[in-house]
């Protein structure tokens, strides 16, 4: 399954805007109040997947914004505090939908495993950009598409300003204060902040594909956004698929690194069992040389000295066993703690370096393909490197059927457009192609060695 994906972030306030929404219509809506439902044929009560329902979101928001305020400079210079307009955003959301129909995904069918995912990652993703502010998060499968609502509450904040939570709406108002520091008219420093806040936004739906959207298998852009032929568009979701399927694999090797890294605190566990075993065998000969002093009050004086003897030289023993096994385990511990700080550091850098090899080679590959370094056998069953040092890259990293079929199609296409161009104008092609690809083709760190 593929397909293109999108992010929608709004903020609102508790005064409706031109279309009538507001705090407490966009709740009732995720909520599925009947008042606002009447959009939806047979609405049903939302999912719960993340916090707390819209309902208590109403209170807690509500709650939040009794007790805020702003703070006024007087004439006479006293600060005085003044309650939250009602027209201050105050509730951020954001909506993601999934590009199946709801059946398609329903409980049992043959995408709903992929859908799981996209629904884990999403979650995942607010967590990490929005923190302890996203307070909710529910799926609707009551309209053609399945999609989820999440609420951000400006939490910490007395002045409560939700638009502040959206990273598009932070550049842009940075953008219009840098503009009016150095000398721009009011317009145009709202024009150029008009621009940061679009330039963010995109990224910002960058982000959330590499985070999300790629993993799960999904395309940045439909067809019609990027003017796809439906045979492109088809090859453009089995890549995508392909790159979430690439994506999983190196996840799972991820997950065996930390499964190793679990293994390390576990044998730390059996070291301090040991010892405590041993602390235990130790106080059982002290039990029992006072029981045999006991058992032996006929003969006191004897045993009472021999007993008395035994137990120096066992305390003594006890003693000296414990401080050296307490000096080894705490050195096993410090061994262990270095040895896991400098395994995580060669997991996320073996990680980072793999994704920029694999890039990297992939470039090359493709610029072998314009160039006539890299092709196909006679029997067109598999690539041909001129580069040896290129053929080893693919080999190493396991790629050679990710990007034969990109071979195939980049040696197709350019073979129709140098039939339609002179020499020249093919070599010039070739370059402006070469040169778009070398900052990709070069590693942006020391690189990995096979």
């Amino acid at each position: 399954m593929s397909g293109p994906q999108f992010l929608h972030l709004q903020s609102f306030s508790r005064k409706p805007n031109k279309i009538g929404q507001s705090v407490q219509q966009v709740l009732d809506e995720a909520a599925r109040e009947s008042e606002f439902s009447m959009h939806v044929d047979g609405p049903k009560s939302p999912n719960l997947i993340y916090g707390m329902p819209p309902q208590r979101v109403r209170k807690m928001h509500d709650d939040l914004v009794a007790a805020g305020y702003d703070e006024a400079t007087l004439k006479d210079g006293t600060i005085a505090k003044r309650g939250i307009r009602k027209d201050r955003h105050t509730l951020l959301t954001a909506v993601a939908s999934y590009p199946l129909l709801t059946e398609q995904v329903a409980d049992g069918s043959a995408d709903r495993a992929e859908y799981e995912r996209w629904i884990e990652l999403n979650i995942s993703w607010m967590k990490e950009m929005f923190g302890d502010r996203l307070v909710s998060v529910v799926e609707h499968v009551d309209e053609k598409y399945p999609h989820i609502h999440a609420f951000i509450l400006p939490l910490g904040d007395a002045s409560c300003s939700a638009r502040h939570l959206n990273p598009a709406w932070q550049v842009k108002e940075e953008a219009e204060a840098l503009a009016r520091e150095s000398g721009k008219p009011s317009k145009e420093a709202v024009k150029f902040g008009n621009r940061a806040y679009r330039a963010r936004g995109r990224e910002l739906q960058d982000e959330y594909f590499t985070e999300v959207g790629l993993p799960a298998g999904l395309t940045r852009l439909g067809p019609k956004r990027e003017r796809l032929s439906r045979e492109q568009w088809k090859q453009r979701k089995e890549q995508a698929r392909r790159d979430g399927d690439l994506h999983r694999q190196m996840s799972e090797r991820v997950e065996s690194l930390a499964d190793a890294e679990a293994q390390f605190d576990e044998d730390a566990d059996q070291k301090a069992a040991e010892v405590a075993d041993k602390l235990a065998r130790v106080e059982a000969l002290y039990d029992e040389a006072l029981s045999a002093k006991d058992d032996a009050e006929a003969e006191a004086e004897m045993i009472l000295r021999q007993a008395e003897t035994k137990k120096a030289e066992i305390e003594q023993l006890a003693q000296s066993e414990l401080a050296h096994q307490m000096e080894l385990l705490e050195k096993e511990t410090s061994d262990l703690q270095s040895e896991r700080f400098a395994f995580e550091h060669e997991k996320q850098t073996v990680l980072r370096e793999t994704v920029l090899r694999a890039a990297s080679v992939t470039a090359r590959v493709l610029i072998g393909v314009l160039t006539g370094n890299v092709r196909f056998d006679d029997e067109r069953s598999e690539l041909q490197f001129d580069d040896p040092r290129l053929a080893q890259d693919v080999e190493w990293l396991e790629i050679a059927q990710v990007i034969e079929k990109v071979v195939v199609l980049v040696s197709k296409v350019w073979g129709k457009l140098t039939g339609m161009l002179s020499t020249s104008q093919a070599e010039q092609e070739r370059e402006q192609i070469s040169e778009v690809l070398k900052p990709i083709s070069r590693p942006q760190s020391g690189g990995m060695q096979p």
